[in-house]
């Protein structure tokens, strides 16, 4: 037979009245479990852990956040920029090519521009003796407007300002004299040409590294020998 009883008078509520009595009902499992699962955290201490880790990292200052666009990058490796410049002088070198025997008596010259992220931006080379040399046509190709005036002994050099123009890659040291055209280095120069990568010097006597000379007089880097034997033969 079945009865309600009175709220308050169950097993379980009576245990709660007297903690030292243990109802048979609960009594379901062995000791050693049950205490295992009376030692478990209950969701209220959880939560109140959680609040204090937090509250307690609130008075720890954030590292600062890196700008966008301006990421950590390890600094180039020498080898890295070796591998970077001979690959561009190859370029260069297979432009000089397509001036064939059109440039006699000058030599067959390419040049290439990059950059800084060593996009390409002009490339030119020599097409035949009394035009314009491999650096102008590569000023040209990058949007730099390089014209002569009639009767002028150098370049009327107009660089756009968008125009980042960092390495030149030539195969043959920039002319520095004034013979049927202006100094190619003093058009370097004017557009804003940071770096220029020579593969050898020009041996012809009325240049003979013033090229180069007048470039680092300008400020502009110069590195030479890059790809040297290759452009030589």
């Amino acid at each position: 037979w079945r009865h309600r009883r009175a709220p308050g008078t169950s097993r379980l509520a009576r245990a709660r009245h007297w903690p030292g009595v243990v109802p048979s009902c609960v009594v379901t499992m062995p000791l050693s479990q049950n205490a295992a699962r009376t030692q478990q955290p209950s969701m209220r201490r959880v939560t109140r852990a959680l609040f204090a880790c937090a509250s307690a990292a609130a008075f720890v200052a954030p590292a600062p956040p890196i700008p966008i666009g301006r990421a950590r990058r390890r600094p180039p490796r020498a080898s890295d920029v070796d591998d970077v410049d001979a690959a561009f002088m190859r370029e260069a070198l297979e432009l000089a090519k397509l001036g064939g025997a059109a440039c006699h008596p000058n030599p067959q010259v390419g040049c290439v521009i990059v950059d800084r992220r060593n996009l390409v931006l002009g490339r030119g080379y020599h097409p035949a003796a009394g035009e314009p040399h491999a650096e102008i046509f590569a000023l040209r190709d990058a949007g730099v407007l390089v014209e002569r005036d009639a009767g002028a002994d150098f370049w009327r050099v107009e660089a756009p300002g968008d125009v980042d123009l960092d390495t030149a890659y030539v195969t043959l040291e920039p002319c520095s004299h004034v013979g049927r055209t202006p100094p190619c280095c003093d058009a370097f120069i004017a557009a804003g040409v940071r770096r220029v990568v020579v593969a050898t010097a020009d041996p012809a006597p009325w240049v003979a590294g013033d090229g180069i000379r007048r470039l680092e007089a300008a400020g502009v880097a110069v590195v030479v020998g890059v790809l040297g034997d290759e452009s030589r033969e």
